[in-house]
């Protein structure tokens, strides 16, 4: 069809960061409908990227629209698909998340040789300030794209939900063009040196987290070792104990992290995150990055260890509001295809809402679709009968709090094997992109004042009620931007499935903000995690080493602060006697200087 014959848009490249004017220029072609027409600009919505409006023309990403013919009529319009509406006065969106969708309505009389012209983010003469264009570069030559939408029916195109799902069929334009605009990473800004288990990675960052493009590694660093080139920008070098010097720009380099206590080392990942098969990552962000994306991302340019992505699934709701078979086994082959033990461990997994509240759920198997879309599967609960026999994990977070009244919890059944006391349900993700949920008066990284919260959903709040959980972090990224956030550090003698999760299991585990923090600490040489006999006299060892320099390691008993040390530099390492007799639990916090948090998991005496 050739009812549009020509589409371009300018400007083609950008930066990410940026501010522009985004024109995109149609030209009407021999098979235009001569009566009333839709047009839909369907836009990108990454983080950053200014949501189109017409509510007020000093807004970013205000709509204008420019018809050639001066006896056509027309109309814009900014679609919500999280409303299923038109925003306007009366019918605003909710901080516009899901409003990404420019609508021009035309009248009868467009011609060939007519043109149809949208300026996203209008700036022309002073007037607006332009499109803020997002600061992910989530890939390198990412391209994002504008897909200009026709339809015969003035009617047609909406609703759109941005992706077809059971019982709704995603609606098909007469003629669709894609217009793309390549997103450049800025120029470097610091570097930081990752080490893992048996390798290094130099990361050159732009200032917002991206991995700098096309640099020569001699002009960046001297350092002891040859590197390798990675398609990703990022550098790798043989020996994680690799001496490095930058020649330009700030370093940060991590401690190492091979053999820290009794033989086992400690392995980075990320098993809270979302692709483009989540309903809000579609509808919100337009992500179009895979599961398969997102695994390349987090084991070459964030360098992790394990990785999961838990795409929301309510099997008991909408089908809207669930996977998809389809998606699930994409997802099942992306994780064969990207699993290598002693490389890179990657899991299946969803994410689980009911009332009480978000769950992940994380496999240690290949599940088929029926396990986990039955909708009988109305709360966590069920889920847990459904899931016995397998293995798999649940991890809950509080961002949304659920529904449950006030003090009330449901708890996983308890384990008879030997996987621990909830094998099931072991940890709580305390920290996440929404802000920590560790403690309420928490000074750094405290959550946002939009953000959900009730006192009974916060870490110390479970254990001062006598509940054995760990203490883990996650990103719950939206963004295709891997690696940033919260991660999770295990204590495991290998880097397997099967170790990661029983280091899960055990709570050998704590969590960061994102900075790779080393944090030890034992209790009468037992590991954090660990339930130990009480003893009148309690020796607690800790030993912390940051990425830069320590602000202070707190340590707290029974959820209040017992003692807090303020280390000068990068290290510290302090054993505290205790005379008690009374039974207790304890666990650490270290915060660098840049309020970048380590949280581990607690040791109990009882």
């Amino acid at each position: 069809m050739a009812a549009i014959s020509h589409a371009t848009l300018t400007p083609s490249r950008v930066v990410a960061g940026d501010s522009v004017e985004f024109v995109v220029h149609v030209d009407i072609g021999t098979d235009y409908a001569p009566g009333p027409s839709r047009l839909v600009f369907d836009l990108p919505g990454t983080l950053g990227m200014s949501r189109p409006t017409r509510m007020h023309q000093e807004s970013h990403g205000f709509v204008t629209v420019r018809v050639s013919n001066p006896e056509v009529t027309y109309r814009e319009y900014v679609w919500d698909m999280e409303i299923a509406d038109f925003v306007s006065k009366t019918k605003q969106s909710w901080r516009g998340m899901a409003a990404r969708m420019a609508v021009v309505d035309l009248g009868s009389g467009l011609r060939r040789g007519d043109s149809i012209e949208l300026r996203w983010g209008a700036s022309t003469r002073g007037y607006g300030p332009g499109t803020t264009v997002t600061s992910v570069v989530p890939r390198p030559n990412y391209t994002a794209t504008i897909h200009v939408r026709y339809f015969v029916d003035p009617d047609g195109g909406l609703p759109d939900y941005g992706r077809s799902f059971e019982g709704y069929d995603r609606p098909v334009p007469d003629q669709e063009v894609p217009l793309g605009f390549e997103v450049l990473p800025r120029e470097p800004n610091h570097l930081r040196l990752v080490r893992k288990v048996e390798r290094a990675l130099l990361i050159p960052h732009d200032r917002y987290w991206n991995v700098a493009q096309g640099l020569e590694v001699a002009d960046l660093v001297e350092s002891s070792q040859p590197s390798r080139s990675m398609d990703s920008g990022v550098f790798e070098y043989p020996d994680a104990r690799v001496r490095i010097r930058s020649l330009r720009l700030p370093i940060t380099k991590t401690p190492t992290f091979d053999s820290v206590f009794n033989g086992h080392n400690i392995y980075w990942g990320d098993i809270h995150t979302h692709s483009a098969y989540s309903i809000d990552c579609v509808e919100r962000e337009k992500l179009d990055m895979t599961p398969g994306d997102l695994m390349a991302s987090a084991r070459d340019r964030a360098g992790l260890d394990f990785y999961a992505t838990t795409d929301h699934h309510q099997p008991w709701d909408i089908p809207r509001h669930r996977l998809g078979r389809e998606a699930w086994e994409a997802t099942l082959a992306d994780v064969d295809a990207h699993h290598r033990p002693g490389e890179f461990c990657v899991f299946p997994g969803i994410e689980f809402r009911c009332p009480r509240g978000d769950t992940v759920i994380v496999f240690n198997e290949m599940p088929p679709y029926d396990l986990i879309d039955q909708q009988t599967y109305a709360d966590v609960r069920a889920m847990w009968t459904a899931l016995a026999g397998h293995d798999a994990l649940t991890i809950p977070h509080f961002h949304n709090p659920g529904r449950l009244a006030d003090g009330e919890w449901w708890f996983a059944p308890p384990s008879s094997g030997e996987r621990g006391d909830r094998a099931i349900e072991p940890v709580l993700e305390i920290f996440s992109c929404h802000g920590s949920y560790e403690r309420e008066d928490a000074l750094e990284r405290h959550i946002p004042l939009i953000k959900a919260s009730r006192p009974d959903r916060y870490g110390v709040h479970f254990l001062r009620r006598g509940h054995h959980y760990g203490f883990v972090a996650n990103s719950d990224g939206h963004k295709g931007h891997v690696g940033t956030n919260g991660l999770t550090a295990v204590y495991a003698r290998e880097l397997t499935r099967e170790a990661i999760l029983d280091a899960y299991r055990r709570r050998h585990v704590y969590g960061t903000t994102n900075a790779r923090i080393r944090l030890l600490f034992t209790g009468n040489g037992h590991l954090m995690g660990d339930v130990v006999a009480n003893t009148p006299n309690k020796t607690l060892a800790i030993a912390v080493v940051g990425e830069t320099e320590l602000k202070k390691v707190e340590l707290f008993r029974n959820g209040d602060l017992h003692r807090r040390f303020a280390p000068r530099g990068r290290s510290c390492s302090e054993t505290v006697e205790i005379e008690d007799a009374n039974p207790s639990f304890w666990y650490v916090r270290a915060t660098q200087l840049d309020n970048h948090i380590a949280y581990s998991s607690p040791i109990w005496f009882e």
